[in-house]
C-alpha cells in the first residue's frame, strides 16, 4: 500500500488542485481523509515542487513568514 501511495500521491494532489481549483494544503487534506492516512505519513512522499507550492501557499495567508523580497509591492 505504502509503494503505491509514494509513486502516485503527488500526481493525485496535482490532479485534484486542478480539478477543483483548491489550494494545495486543500488537496492533501482531502487525499488523507479520502485514503484514510495521516498527514504526517504522506508528508514525506511530497515533491520538492509541491513543497515550494505549499510554502507559497502558507506564506500569501499568513501561516509561514514571508522571506525578504527584492522590490516591495508597495512601491510596484
Amino acid at each position: 500500500m505504502f509503494d503505491e501511495i509514494e509513486k502516485t500521491f503527488c500526481s493525485k494532489v496535482e490532479d485534484r488542485v486542478m480539478k477543483t481549483r483548491c489550494g494545495y494544503m486543500d488537496a492533501i487534506s482531502e487525499l488523507c481523509e479520502e485514503l484514510d492516512l495521516e498527514p504526517e505519513l504522506v508528508a514525506k512522499y511530497l515533491s520538492k515542487p509541491i513543497i515550494e507550492k505549499i510554502k507559497v501557499e502558507a506564506q500569501s495567508i499568513n501561516l509561514l513568514p514571508r522571506g525578504p523580497q527584492l522590490f516591495s509591492e508597495e512601491g510596484a
